[in-house]
């Protein structure tokens, strides 16, 4: 498993510009792909040639002047897509229709911003056969791959309420938390109703108030400004424990019933979940889609491809039919 090429599309802060490439931690695509040891060279594309040439030299890669002259002078075995929101379906539509395509591209969310759009990626997906992996990066972290084994085995009983602070647009950050949720549950969110709160610095993006339900509970999710600062906390709330996630995931506190001497029911730290939290997703992405070059399995991409972001993005758009239907 050496040798392998990958090319990042937009050099901005999740491709890697920003992130000390020194340190443990990582959360961009190119230090991810710099820690697995089976990619050989990085190639990197962006619409400000100085940014693309700069992180190129960063990361010890080659800058291009563009996608076709990547695609064609590189040949790339994937490509992260790191561009803008607003730019997704169109750089994923150029990868995938170009004759010298990748064999897998990796796309951040939201994976683009129509239903029309969404069935044409899968439509190209099958004709050209190039996978698409979304980044819902939580997917790939095993914390939350702990969360989901506790909640779907019932251990908790069943959800009374779910809670959520966020910020950034109901699109571009709320999609985290739909994904999520839906992912631990394994069950379709209904929407019941959205409002405005603020804008965000996403077009046509406010973050809104969206009450919903899912798994028979209600799912309030409250905006915040992120003028005052950022801000995503969850906080499941079931029959017998609690989860509560916060600093986006980084800090986790698993709560369980007991009834102590009173014989009152509390809660109390579950064993176990001490110190518990999100630890660089982005090195199980890496792993996954190396893993996949390498044996060609399309089974290992399943929780992460067009098909599970399709559910995701369902829910989002419902959210804002229901928040448009207010102006007609």
């Amino acid at each position: 498993m050496t040798g392998y090429r990958a090319a990042i599309v937009g050099c901005g802060m999740i491709a890697g510009c920003y992130e000390n490439l020194s340190t443990s931690e990582v959360y961009s695509h190119a230090k991810g792909y710099l820690r697995h040891r089976g990619f050989a060279t990085l190639g990197f594309v962006d619409s400000d040639p100085a940014r693309s040439e700069l992180l190129a030299a960063k990361a010890g890669g080659k800058s291009f002047a563009g996608i076709e002259e990547l695609l064609s002078g590189f040949h790339p075995d994937v490509v992260s897509v790191c561009v803008p929101d607003n730019l997704h379906f169109q750089t994923l539509e150029i990868l995938m229709r170009s004759s010298c395509r990748p064999r897998l591209i990796f796309v951040e969310k939201p994976v683009c911003d129509t239903r029309k759009q969404l069935d044409m990626l899968l439509d190209y997906q099958e004709r050209y056969s190039t996978p698409v992996v979304v980044n819902h990066s939580r997917r790939f972290d095993a914390m939350h791959s702990r969360i989901r084994s506790l909640l779907t085995a019932g251990d908790f009983g069943r959800p009374v309420r779910i809670h959520v602070d966020y910020y950034g647009g109901w699109r571009h950050l709320g999609v985290h938390v739909v994904d999520i949720l839906q992912y631990f549950f394994n069950a379709p969110m209904e929407i019941s109703g959205a409002t405005y709160y603020c804008h965000s610095k996403y077009p046509d993006d406010p973050t809104l108030n969206v009450n919903a339900t899912l798994a028979g509970a209600p799912v309030c999710f409250a905006g915040f400004p992120e003028a005052c600062y950022q801000i995503l906390d969850i906080n499941i709330q079931c029959e017998s424990g609690q989860i509560k996630l916060t600093d986006f995931g980084k800090r986790v506190e698993v709560l369980g019933k007991t009834v102590n001497a009173e014989q009152e029911s509390v809660l109390v730290a579950v064993p176990g979940w001490s110190n518990a939290g999100m630890q660089s997703p982005m090195v199980k992405a890496i792993e996954v889609i190396a893993g996949y070059l390498e044996y060609g399995d399309r089974g290992v991409l399943e929780p992460y491809g067009l098909e599970q972001a399709s559910m995701t993005m369902d829910t989002i758009w419902k959210g804002f039919e229901i928040y448009d239907a207010r102006f007609e």
